[in-house]
């Protein structure tokens, strides 16, 4: 094994260290410039700067860091901590089993786009634009998703054609685009490059269609589409220009196969194919929270209780004229008991169904209740707008909403005059926060857990360092407007004909590594991996390379070591701990992404800590069990801290939480050990906290 050790330009002055027969030591001048050559199995031990700084000038190197500039000379500390830390690793590399290259060859260059609103079409439009092939399906029977249901965009109040038609004409000039109606993803296999998706599709019923409309005429069955009445047959006036059967409500009368010039197969048919991609783009849009949970409003209970897509409707199309309307905020958003997150267009969708209102029917009143008013942006403009015009704002939340003599009444607070409110209304407009596709992320393996995409950060999804190839678009990466859903479609398709632009990709990603010989197939491992990278497979625990994003958790939950992570492993932690370690010491266990970087801030800062505290950086707090810290203690540590990442900040979404639990784990049964409880510290400590992390190991000394 080979130990580099840069002396920073004579900073570093390393005293003559033996390291046992089979280690070389190497000393540079000035490492962080010269281009060494490295094999591509070879493990090496790198003696100099800051790994954040190292390890982005040697990027494929099996390297273990070890940080003399910022913890040894920047402290002031001796060399003889700087022969320790060298020790230690060397201790380290000699258990660990190096990062294997991973290549994933991008076999197919043709994209799979799910979902046929604004978002789906300006993706679809984008990619075909230049070059790529694009298969674009649609569950339902149109194009247009939740836009094409709307009466107006506001705050212009433009009609929703002034966006979409234009979109849709732009997109059926292209001719590499096939579309699939009536489609779902029924399975989707593969990885990034060549995915294989099963579809199915069901029959439109309607084949040939001269738009006479006959068939409504005569249909006899009503159906309420989102406020909206229509019948089982029927005309979106999107694309295509014909009529469709909608297979939940028909009733297979026959009424409208007796009226149609044309032809109406009341037999609702399915296909089933296959197609290949290489790449998968969800754009699904937007997923209403079933309100009817938050049972104190009435929804579906309660005549006059809607949505604002319902509400909206119902009034652009005639059939509802409401003299006093209240707007209901949060209606189940930024609760506990049932959306814990704010979905942030709910607010400009609540003053967008007030200004309609005022607009159709000036002499009707409104009120808008809510706690809080995010109208941001340029969307300020509107609120101002509709306070002008006469709209009431009550600043409280609701605590029910019932019938009293054939009215609507909402009850609320009113924080503004600190009364209680009973209003009066004909209608009761909720406006409900949205929620994840989580069944179509289902299907490409991504487990959301109640969040979305962009808050569930570390799904995977344009994650430059996983290379998986399913992207997001407009609110199936969170709720979104008409404008920052376009920007985002055009985001999403950038980055598929970045993916298609290379034959294909390489990562370095540690992975983790499963020893058959010594796995029980307890499964134990599938439900603590972040990533869903762990399955079973013909009865054996399997990774998936482009799941996994080397977080180590895995290795420490199995109970027989059989998941070895690449670069990291129980064994190899355990050999650095007992060659670092010494009686007095403080060892320091530090995510490396964030508990870490806050040592580097404490030596360029000149917040100096003690000799005794020893720092091993390792992938994440949670990759620490609990027999590394007994080692510490054996070994004669005075105390152990383990420092990561704050809660919901952990880059490997739950790692931290796992040391939460071992910890408390741990601190019950030092007792019965003869250990101190007290000497094992959990802490969250951010990349720049550097004086709470001197404060902690000076606390830890005592």
């Amino acid at each position: 094994m080979r130990v580099l050790v840069c002396t920073c330009k004579g900073a570093i002055k390393l005293p003559k260290l033996d390291l046992g027969p089979g280690v070389k030591i190497e000393q540079h001048e000035d490492l962080c410039k010269k281009k060494l050559a490295v094999g591509a199995d070879e493990k090496v031990v790198i003696a100099g700067c800051s790994p954040s700084l190292m390890e982005c000038l040697f990027p494929n190197v099996n390297a273990e860091f070890v940080n003399l500039h910022e913890h040894v000379v920047l402290m002031g500390h001796s060399m003889d901590k700087a022969k320790d830390l060298i020790r230690a690793a060397v201790a380290k590399m000699e258990a660990v089993t190096p990062i294997k290259p991973k290549v994933f060859p991008i076999e197919q260059k043709s994209a799979l786009v799910i979902g046929a609103g604004v978002a789906g079409i300006e993706v679809a439009t984008q990619l075909a634009q230049n070059g790529t092939d694009v298969h674009l399906i649609e569950r339902t029977p149109f194009l247009g998703g939740v836009v094409a249901q709307l009466d107006r965009l506001y705050p212009e109040g433009t009609p929703y054609s002034h966006t979409l038609m234009p979109q849709i004409a732009k997109m059926l000039e292209q001719k590499n685009i096939t579309c699939y109606f009536n489609t779902e993803a029924k399975e989707i296999k593969g990885h990034i490059g060549n995915y294989n998706v099963a579809l199915t599709t069901r029959s439109r019923g309607v084949i040939d269609c001269s738009n006479c409309s006959k068939c409504v005429d005569v249909c006899p069955v009503e159906v309420d589409d989102a406020g909206k009445k229509r019948k089982a047959i029927y005309y979106v006036p999107t694309y295509p220009d014909t009529y469709a059967i909608d297979w939940d409500t028909c009733t297979k009368c026959g009424e409208c196969v007796k009226v149609c010039p044309g032809t109406i197969e009341l037999e609702c048919s399915s296909t089933e194919k296959e197609i290949a991609s290489g790449a998968v783009v969800v754009a699904t849009g937007l997923n209403w929270y079933d309100v009817s949970k938050v049972e104190e409003y009435g929804y579906a209970r309660l005549p006059g209780v809607m949505r604002t897509i319902e509400f909206e409707r119902a009034v652009a199309s005639g059939a509802l004229e409401p003299k006093n309307v209240v707007f209901l905020y949060c209606a189940g958003s930024r609760d506990s008991k049932h959306l814990p997150y704010c979905s942030k267009i709910c607010c400009f969708l609540g003053l967008k169904e007030a200004k309609l209102l005022v607009d159709r029917y000036p002499d009707a009143h409104a009120y808008v209740v809510a706690m809080d008013m995010r109208s941001y942006g340029t969307f300020e403009y509107l609120y101002n707008t509709l306070r002008e015009k006469g709209v009431s704002f009550i600043k409280g939340k609701a605590s029910e909403v019932f019938r009293r003599d054939g009215d609507l009444v909402v009850r609320t607070e009113d924080l503004y005059t600190n009364e209680l409110l009973e209003i009066e209304a004909d209608t009761v407009v909720l406006c409900s926060g949205f929620v994840a596709d989580a069944p179509t992320f289902e299907k490409l393996g991504i487990k959301l857990n109640g969040d979305f995409p962009v808050l569930f950060e570390n799904a995977g999804l344009g994650n430059t360092d996983l290379p998986r190839g399913v992207f997001t678009a407009g609110s199936a990466t969170f709720p979104a407007g008409v404008r920052e859903t376009l920007i985002d479609a055009r985001k999403a398709s950038f980055s598929v004909l970045n993916l298609f632009r290379q034959d294909k990709i390489e990562s370095k990603q540690p992975n983790a590594l499963i020893n058959e010989d010594l796995c029980s197939v307890c499964r134990m491992c599938i439900g603590t991996c972040p990533y869903n990278a762990i399955s079973v497979v013909e009865e054996k625990i399997k990774v998936n390379e482009e799941l996994c994003m080397g977080c180590g958790v895995c290795s420490i939950t199995c109970p027989t070591y059989a998941s070895q992570l690449e670069m990291f492993n129980p064994q190899a932690l355990s050999n650095q701990i007992a060659a670092l370690v010494k009686k007095g010491d403080i060892l320091a266990l530090l995510c490396r992404w964030s508990a870490y970087n806050a040592t580097d801030k404490a030596a360029y800062d000149k917040h100096v800590y003690p000799e005794n505290v020893k720092i091993i950086r390792i992938p994440c707090s949670g990759a620490v069990d609990p027999s590394h810290v007994m080692d510490a203690l054996e070994k004669g540590a005075k105390s152990v801290l383990i420092g990561g990442c704050y809660p919901n900040a952990c880059h490997y979404a739950k790692g931290n939480f796992r040391a939460k639990a071992r910890e408390q784990l741990l601190k019950m049964n030092l007792d019965v050990l003869g250990f101190d409880k007290n000497t094992v510290r959990l802490e969250w400590i951010g990349k720049d906290e550097a004086l709470k992390f001197v404060k902690i190991v000076k606390e830890m000394n005592k």
